[in-house]
């Protein structure tokens, strides 16, 4: 949020690195999704009640805020202000998450990581329910997952071509929060995750090297926080809870709704006081649109069960790490 309003502002040096967000957002939602599916037993069923739960999740809030921004932009067009044009198949492409595949313009800045998002957890589920197919051995498992990890860098360092909308090109982040949650839930030595926050560490010295070193200072920190105890301290106090809670519709909702009250606001205001109001609109309409939407999807999703783990040693050591994502309502 901070990198979209105070950018339009003489000190927008100060948020210059805000996209960095996306890397710590892609580290925890691999963390998360690795936590969830724990050690279930993949099969047609199990992949069809995950697909729904996060597609209750995610798609209500999401749809609301397309909605939203074709509102918005018809309003603008009634007012005279240009803007893209906008298509019935562009939006159908955007509703279910392939406008990156397509190469259609984003209706809104921040979609396309939510576009890679839903391919990173349809690729670790595809992956894991290959393992299980071929009876792999774990240890294979987690080769494989830190070769494609190495393959992942190369590309995002354009060494590799990638396959444009496709999200090879930040698996490595998703990934490593998967190796994350599975070397704290005891599932793999520490040296894994070690090995790979120093290869991303080495390869930050190289194209888009910062980051890939934010990355791995997130996987760090989670892994240090669960050892120093911390996993439930840690940003536990009311208002770090609170943006935990809204921090999807704030991720939604800011460009549209933040962005616009801001560009009203200037027209009155001088900047600083048009990015406080951008500010508290953002959040607040972040705050209203979790009470009215997201937080009902929350509810509806856990409907969804996923069958019962298989396996239960590793639920009393990552059951903590379940509490503090939970209580943050990051999309679990």
């Amino acid at each position: 949020m901070l990198n979209h309003l105070l950018g339009r502002t003489g000190a927008a040096a100060l948020s210059g690195r805000g996209y960095l967000g996306v890397a710590i957002f892609f580290v925890l939602s691999g963390f998360v999704i690795a936590m969830v599916v724990g050690t279930h037993r993949i099969s047609f069923g199990f992949l069809g009640r995950f697909a729904l739960r996060r597609s209750i999740r995610l798609d209500i809030p999401y749809w609301v805020s397309i909605a939203l921004s074709l509102i918005l932009m018809g309003i603008a067009a009634h007012l005279g202000i240009p803007n893209q044009g906008i298509t019935t198949f562009q939006v159908l492409a955007h509703l279910t998450y392939l406008q990156e595949i397509f190469r259609f313009n984003e209706i809104s800045a921040v979609y396309w990581t939510l576009c890679l998002e839903v391919q990173f957890y349809l690729a670790l589920i595809l992956m894991l329910w290959i393992a299980q197919i071929l009876r792999a051995k774990w240890e294979n498992f987690l080769r494989l997952s830190l070769g494609l990890m190495g393959l992942s860098v190369l590309i995002h360092m354009e060494w590799v071509p990638n396959i444009h909308g496709l999200m090879f090109s930040y698996w490595w982040a998703f990934g490593l929060g998967s190796l994350c949650y599975w070397t704290l839930a005891g599932r793999n030595s520490a040296w894994y995750l070690a090995l790979s926050c120093v290869g991303l560490f080495i390869s930050g010295v190289g194209f888009h090297g910062d980051w890939r070193l934010t990355a791995a200072a997130t996987a760090g920190l989670l892994f240090l926080a669960w050892h120093g105890k911390a996993m439930e301290t840690w940003l536990a106090d009311r208002v770090c809870q609170f943006l935990g809670r809204i921090s999807y519709s704030l991720y939604l909702f800011h460009p549209l709704i933040g962005w616009s009250a801001q560009s009203l606001a200037v027209r009155y205001l001088n900047q600083w006081g048009a990015l406080a109001v951008g500010i508290a609109v953002s959040v607040t309409c972040a705050w209203l649109a979790y009470i009215a939407l997201e937080r009902s999807s929350i509810r509806l999703s856990h409907y969804i069960n996923l069958a019962p783990a298989p396996c239960r040693a590793a639920a009393p050591r990552s059951w903590s790490v379940y509490r503090l994502f939970a209580a943050t309502g990051f999309r679990t």
